[in-house]
């Protein structure tokens, strides 16, 4: 079996020391993923190295790491596709819990923010259908993008989310786009006020990081856009029909 370089980085045995990079060789097979190569490490020099996975099929989203400076899901990147050395760090912009292990509480409390829940309308009948047709325009609004898994990648790749730690994040604004569109929830307005204030949409500097890391092939961005463009013409409905009951 072929052998690569794997650099990964651990926190610091002291309290006030600095997390560093532990380089090691490890012998994998061909087809191995970047999560099998850790594996590895945790077989042979590393017993102890922590980090986060499940369902190892690229559904949970609970594996992502950066690796060689790009978020992935490290059980559905191969080690071929990358290289023979790697560079595995934790997500960027959350706490490190240990080594390549992070605190997620930041990234949902963010999620949070956004009225992320499905409110529905008083007038929908809990005990039937509401059909929506695949034809129509309200279906061509909720199917546009593919549905997100939760793995931070986006988050950890944003430099807003670095620089304002209160903006919501591509993860939470894509959420709330799904939830404004959708003619079953009542809280459209108040959702949108939400994400049009000093730490939502218009916040995004348009970068396109979140689009480029998302494993499941997401357009935060297109969404974050869309969320502007709502907003404006909500704040023009409102001036416009003020001025026409006046």
């Amino acid at each position: 079996m072929p052998k690569i370089t794997i650099s990964v980085q651990r926190s610091a045995p002291a309290p006030d020391g600095k997390p560093h990079l532990e380089r090691h060789e490890v012998e994998v097979s061909d087809k191995a993923s970047i999560l099998d190569a850790l594996f590895a490490l945790q077989r042979g020099p590393c017993p102890d190295l922590a980090f986060r996975f499940s369902c190892r099929v690229g559904m949970c989203g609970s594996c992502a790491m950066v690796v060689n400076g790009r978020e992935q899901l490290t059980c559905s990147t191969l080690v071929n596709t990358v290289g023979d050395k790697l560079r595995v760090e934790p997500l960027r912009n959350l706490p490190v819990t240990r080594d390549l292990a992070v605190d997620l509480k930041p990234f949902f409390a963010a999620y949070q923010r956004v009225l992320p829940q499905f409110i529905p309308r008083d007038d929908l009948d809990a005990n039937d259908f509401y059909p929506i047709p695949q034809d129509s325009k309200e279906w061509q609004a909720l199917g546009h993008q593919p549905q997100c898994i939760d793995c931070g990648a986006c988050y950890s790749a944003c430099t807003l989310v670095t620089l304002h730690p209160r903006y919501a994040g591509p993860m939470a604004l894509h959420r709330a786009l799904n939830l404004i569109v959708d003619p079953r929830d009542k809280a459209r307005a108040e959702r949108l006020q939400l994400v049009a204030g000093e730490a939502g949409a218009f916040r995004c500097h348009t970068l396109g990081n979140c689009r480029d890391v998302c494993p499941r092939g997401i357009s935060p961005t297109h969404s974050i856009e869309r969320l502007k463009r709502l907003a404006v013409f909500e704040v023009f409905r409102q001036i416009l029909s003020r001025v026409f009951r006046g």
